[in-house]
């Protein structure tokens, strides 16, 4: 664990809205978090929880109309990045905050040998060219395992497997050496041998250049094998946030419990567990608590009050958004409530 490390990046408040004429998508709504130099924090969620919109909106490319960032703060070691103006941003980008896009397959210039599109991206960001930009390139091939780094510079997309365009991504993010890494979902679209082959390249590449990693994912397998913390996302909010052992131990918001239930199951081949109901229409939010039409523990303050965002730790490691935390006395979940 890395409790002592300082915090490189800081989300506070963040919210993100999408308006349409049939009204207004609150996809991110009121989102805070922090990494660490050199962990790993999982984002986590089910499709349509807010997790790519949320990272898109930490390097300001959610486009208007109809997206646009409402509130909050980025804080990238000091410095706020809604501070900077726009047209600077793509200093931050690459730099400070890279990001690894969900679908290798469409993220590539398939006129384009991948060799030239690495090299594009050094000599953007670390201002080489010629020969040296090259030879960083095929580095950056090396770094991420291809065999035969200096042939493969001369490869096409379409010459290469799912496996390897992915590494192709990760060399292309890295070898703009920043701050922090976002891997948004970088093993969807590949087979379960291939996924593991890139978890392990990623998790060589945290010790080998000690990267701050936010990886995004709905993949609760990925995350007991990554991450160091884990950020718990339900209907555009973070809901919990806690270290890995505790989130899998003890989850203290009933949606985590619900998942964590799901996953028990299938490991002893009991019956399935399931969480009831459909996940909310973010446009018509339900009143108080968004998960309390699915939630079976919910009381009558869950289904009229808004739950603050509570330590229940005391030392600010484990975070929950709920008016009556699993595990934490009643009665002192109400005063904090209150």
């Amino acid at each position: 664990m890395v409790e002592a490390a300082q915090d490189i990046l800081k989300v506070n408040g963040l919210s993100t809205s999408f308006l349409l004429r049939e009204g207004e998508i609150k996809a991110v709504d009121n989102v805070s978090f922090s990494l660490k130099k050199g962990e790993v924090l999982a984002l986590v969620g089910e499709s349509g929880s807010g997790k790519t919109v949320a990272c898109l909106s930490l390097l300001r490319l959610i486009r208007w109309p109809p997206g646009k960032i409402k509130s909050g703060e980025v804080i990238l070691d000091g410095q706020n990045l809604f501070d900077i103006p726009l047209k600077d941003m793509h200093k931050i980008r690459g730099l400070g905050i890279a990001m690894i896009l969900q679908e290798p397959m469409s993220s590539l210039n398939p006129s384009i040998i991948i060799g030239r599109q690495i090299q594009e991206a050094v000599e953007l960001n670390q201002g080489l060219s010629g020969e040296e930009a090259k030879k960083k390139a095929i580095e950056m091939l090396e770094l991420v395992r291809i065999p035969s780094p200096e042939k493969r510079y001369y490869n096409y997309p379409h010459q290469l497997s799912g496996g390897m365009k992915q590494r192709i991504m990760i060399a292309m993010a890295l070898s703009c050496k920043p701050k922090v890494l976002i891997a948004d979902e970088p093993t969807k679209s590949l087979d379960v041998t291939i996924q593991a082959q890139i978890l392990r390249l990623m998790q060589a590449l945290r010790n080998d250049i000690d990267t701050t990693i936010l990886f995004v994912t709905s993949d609760l397998g990925i995350v007991a094998e990554m991450a160091d913390r884990v950020a718990i996302m339900y209907a555009g909010q973070v809901i919990e946030i806690c270290d890995v052992f505790k989130l899998f131990t003890n989850p203290a918001h009933p949606y985590t419990k619900g998942i964590m239930k799901s996953i028990m199951a299938l490991k002893t081949g009991e019956r399935l567990n399931i969480i009831s109901g459909d996940p909310p229409n973010l446009m018509a939010l339900p009143t108080g608590c968004t998960f309390h039409p699915r939630c079976d523990y919910c009381q009558e303050k869950c289904r009229t009050e808004v739950p603050q965002y509570d330590d229940i730790s005391g030392e600010g490691t484990h975070m929950v958004r709920c008016h009556f935390p699993l595990g934490v006395d009643k009665t002192q979940a109400e005063g904090k409530g209150k």
